[in-house]
């Protein structure tokens, strides 16, 4: 007999308390959020995902994400690692999916902001403080 992962249940738990909990996770980390909130996650406001390395399938339910403000955020360099530009497009058609649902899932990449040299440790890098800007304002423009 396995033991259930108690990741999910545990990510649940703040944001029932809180009701209004942003959640935010990093590469490998990356899919819990979601697993969170089609678990039944209580007062999920929001979640931001910094390079994760998966998304629920496009062809998934979109209902549980539509009114949930979904943040994807990408450094430099993913199209250049062929596992990672599988990551990346596949989460590109989930947010689509999602979108075309009615949802609200934004994909920000930071070469697009003309923030060049990222590598997948964005919250790491040098210019750390402008991608906490970005995901604060992105999160005070999407969560009341």
């Amino acid at each position: 007999m396995s033991t259930p992962n108690p990741t999910l249940p545990s990510l649940g738990l703040p944001s029932k308390r809180l009701k209004k909990t942003v959640l935010v996770s990093h590469s490998q980390s990356g899919f819990y959020p979601f697993q969170a909130v089609t678990g039944g996650a209580v007062g999920v406001a929001a979640i931001v995902a910094v390079e994760p390395t998966a998304c629920p399938a496009a062809n998934a339910d979109p209902k549980p994400y539509v009114k949930l403000p979904i943040l994807l955020i990408y450094g430099d360099f993913i199209e250049q690692s062929v596992p990672w530009a599988a990551h990346h497009a596949a989460c590109k058609a989930f947010a689509a999916s999602v979108n075309d649902a009615g949802g609200h899932v934004d994909i920000v990449e930071t070469t697009q902001l003309g923030m060049h040299g990222n590598s997948h440790m964005l919250t790491q890098d040098r210019n750390n403080l402008q991608i906490a800007d970005v995901v604060t304002n992105w999160i005070s423009r999407n969560v009341p």
